[in-house]
């Protein structure tokens, strides 16, 4: 099978099927003489599998430890379940984070709502009389995203 056919038939382009394939997540497949690709049905059970496990929330990396050890030839649930405990306990974290965020934003909010006058040419009152923890400086994007 063809890269484009393993495409479609996982529902990822066929970037991102190489992309995984120079990450180690897929055996590299046989070439043919003129250098095209020839995948198995496996690797279609291998790409759901990548994409299952990002779905619970396993990141690239995981998933690889995860195929790494099913293919040693070792059960990898224990693995899995360990995994999956430590990545619950991340995301209780980010959403006890996100809580406090809610709640300090909404206290703003409603502090600011009619009494902040604008200053045409300024910097936005709003966010410079803002009462914030210190603000770490880092260049990852998201309020929240620490």
């Amino acid at each position: 099978m063809l890269i484009g056919d393993v495409a479609r038939l996982s529902d990822l382009s066929p970037a991102t099927i190489r992309y995984y394939e120079e990450l180690g997540l897929l055996t590299a497949p046989p070439r043919s003489g003129a250098g095209y690709r020839h995948y198995s049905d496996a690797t279609i059970e291998e790409l759901r599998f990548i994409k299952k496990g990002q779905g619970l929330g396993f990141s690239l990396e995981e998933i690889g430890e995860i195929l790494k050890i099913s293919r040693a030839g070792e059960a990898p649930c224990a693995h899995v379940l360990e995994l999956a405990e430590r990545n619950l306990a991340s995301a209780e974290e980010r959403i006890r984070h996100l809580h406090a965020f809610r709640d300090r934003l909404a206290s703003l909010i409603a502090k600011w709502k009619g009494t902040t006058t604008c200053n045409a040419g300024g910097l936005c009152e709003i966010i410079s009389s803002a009462d914030l923890p210190s603000v770490p400086t880092t260049t990852r994007g998201a309020a929240g995203s620490e």
